[in-house]
């Protein structure tokens, strides 16, 4: 064979190796980024051994993700009672849906359990894997009141609300329609009060952040019970209720908003009021017309449940507030941001709010709850100047 042919061949077989190692450290370099964690082993480290940082850990563990399913939100027409659907198919007993604060990474579509949800990676702030340790002093203090009535129109209030250790604020709305809505209504707040009285919240979703998931496990707790209570008692059967809760962090400056149902829960920053749940309607399935306001989604109807869960940073000045349909019904969003904004302080606020709804016809039982949040650095407490103790689960 001529000498030529000899090193062409040579050549040949040496280009080979090299796109054969190019590849070989292009298939490695994507396993790292969507696999397990897969580390350059140092010299004399057994294959697979994780390389560390100059600190001692590892470069690229692997971040936690939770599942969100985002719905479009519509409100209930003002003149129409609002009925939960009997026949509303079980939810999936899966993930809790969780919506992060503007600036965390952005979600990824991923069918799971035939129904479309999202994967979002957290950052450190939200490290479901760690126990949330708090700094060694408050850097938020929260001032609460709320009031609940029955309206104009209903001989009884079917809602029920909570303030647990000024740290947990709840509302919960018995829905017509259904048989004993007053009982479910005090059922999830009763329960959930001894979840977190007891710190005993049931099984928690490891994905979630702890205090996120102590709050889903204490809406899951109180589901259960009236789900169980209503078989067991013929004249309570199908009985149901919405809630929305709030859990204020003081440490860390976090809201957890957990929410089933039409119960919404809002924050007013700056003169801007954003709506931070989503009702859980026939609505938010696309579905428009005379019964787009009916609930797909309520305590009690199914042994098991989906709670919507939103992480929200809480500014200096923040006011959230949560209500039962019937503020948010008969009172324009404007309206009630132009009340809270105007009040000489936060009871004065809720009372003009109930006020409004029942000069608007108070056709529903309407519940407020408003919360203020101040930075402790700014050295004042909320509008109220004081902790305004247990609220009235009831009224009328």
């Amino acid at each position: 064979m001529p000498d030529w042919a000899l090193a062409l061949g040579a050549i040949s077989l040496a280009a080979a190796l090299v796109v054969a190692s190019l590849a070989a450290r292009r298939v490695a370099r994507t396993r790292t980024r969507v696999g397990e964690p897969s580390r350059t082993t140092g010299p004399g480290e057994p294959p697979g051994a994780a390389a560390s940082s100059p600190g001692g850990t590892a470069t690229d563990a692997a971040s936690p993700a939770v599942r969100s399913r985002p719905v479009s939100a519509d409100a209930h027409p003002p003149d129409e009672a609002r009925p939960a659907l009997p026949d509303a198919p079980p939810s999936p007993a899966g993930l809790p849906n969780v919506v992060v604060p503007e600036g965390e990474p952005e979600a990824v579509d991923k069918p799971m359990s035939g129904e479309v949800h999202l994967d979002v990676e957290l950052d450190t702030a939200l490290d479901a894997g760690e126990d949330e340790p708090s700094g060694p002093v408050a850097r938020i203090l929260v001032t609460a009141f709320g009031s609940t009535d029955p309206g104009r129109r209903r001989q009884h209030n079917e809602d029920a609300m909570a303030s647990i250790a000024n740290e947990v604020f709840v509302i919960a709305d018995g829905m017509g329609g259904y048989a004993a809505g007053e009982v479910a209504s005090q059922m999830a707040i009763d329960v959930m009060t001894a979840a977190f009285e007891t710190q005993h919240f049931g099984t928690l979703e490891p994905s979630l952040p702890r205090r996120g998931a102590e709050l889903v496990g204490a809406i899951k707790l109180a589901n259960r019970a009236i789900h169980e209570q209503a078989r067991s008692n013929e004249a309570q059967a199908g009985m149901g209720t919405t809630v929305v809760a709030a859990r204020f962090s003081r440490g860390r400056q976090r809201v957890y908003i957990a929410h089933v149902g039409d119960s919404r829960c809002y924050r007013l920053r700056d003169g801007i009021m954003t709506q931070l749940t989503t009702d859980h309607t026939l609505a938010s399935l696309g579905i428009t017309g005379p019964a787009s306001h009916r609930l797909v989604r309520a305590l009690g109807v199914h042994p098991e449940v989906d709670v919507d869960l939103r992480i929200d940073t809480a500014l200096d000045g923040d006011v959230y507030l949560l209500c039962s349909d019937g503020l948010s019904k008969m009172v324009p969003e404007r309206v009630i941001a132009d009340v809270v904004q105007n009040a000489a302080d936060l009871q004065a606020a809720v009372t003009e709010l109930i006020r409004r709804a029942n000069d608007a016809g108070g056709r529903d039982n309407v519940s407020v709850i408003l919360v203020r949040v101040d930075d402790v650095a700014t050295g004042q407490r909320g509008s109220t100047g004081s902790d305004p103790g247990p609220f009235p689960t009831r009224a009328g």
